[in-house]
């Protein structure tokens, strides 16, 4: 029986070795082949993470700090050719992190969800009635980001559903994730560009719920990454000080 043991270990260790090899394989791959876009994504969680840093006293901030830990299991597994685990925990990253933002503004319900008492509705969080991006939820934290809810709430809607549709099996998608560890960069470039307008989404959210509550250093301490990421739009550029381009009246 101790042999028998010892021989199964051998064998899982032996296996899981070759699992290994073959993810270091596919991050020395992935690292030279889209390290542009690779670049891109850390940029942007970089500055996440200064949002982080800045609402580091909001009770809310453990689970967005969780919430982040996925993403950085997500980066780390898409990185290894763990595509489908890394889309998984991507949309995990989306979901914490949009549902504290709104649940901050409801104290009552963010502490039954903390407690287990209540579960986190995508629904809810992009309700078109009192959602993060709603019209009554962006008139008392941001009315100048009303213009572009649309635009928002389609961003969100889009990267939920392309994480949901590895998660699920969808047949499209399952076609294709490879049936081994191996890199292929259509599939490397799609979750890195879903990552990127998550992570751009969540920084805007940010921005739609707290910016006007910081104080001034804190907003110096945010207002580089939204000139940096968001400068085209005329919300960041009121409450930037930027100039904003008038409509042209007709003639």
């Amino acid at each position: 029986m101790t042999e028998r043991i010892a021989a199964n270990a051998h064998s899982v260790q032996v296996t899981m070795l070759k699992l290994h090899k073959a993810c270091m394989d596919h991050i020395e791959q992935a690292a030279k082949s889209v390290e542009q876009e690779i670049n891109r994504v850390l940029h942007l969680e970089a500055d996440f993470a200064v949002w982080l840093h800045v609402l580091g006293e909001r009770p809310e901030v453990q689970q967005l700090r969780s919430a982040h830990q996925d993403f950085g299991l997500a980066f780390y597994a898409a990185m290894s050719g763990l595509y489908r685990q890394a889309f998984s925990s991507l949309r995990s990253f989306l979901e914490v992190t949009a549902g504290a933002a709104y649940l901050s503004s409801l104290e009552f319900k963010r502490r039954q969800w903390i407690n287990g008492k209540l579960d986190i509705s995508w629904s809810a969080i992009i309700s078109s009635e009192d959602g993060i991006y709603s019209t009554a939820f962006l008139w008392e934290f941001c009315p100048e980001a009303i213009p572009e809810q649309g635009e928002m709430v389609a961003s969100l809607k889009n990267s939920y559903r392309r994480c949901s549709e590895y998660i699920h099996g969808n047949v499209a998608a399952s076609q294709m994730l490879p049936p081994d560890i191996s890199f292929k960069e259509e599939l490397m470039k799609e979750w890195l560009s879903v990552a990127a307008s998550i992570l751009g989404s969540m920084i805007h959210c940010f921005m739609v719920r707290y910016y006007k509550d910081l104080s001034k250093f804190q907003k110096q301490a945010v207002e580089a990454s939204l000139e940096d990421h968001f400068s085209h739009l005329a919300s960041i550029r009121t409450l930037l000080g930027l100039p904003v381009e008038k409509e042209r009246s007709e003639a």
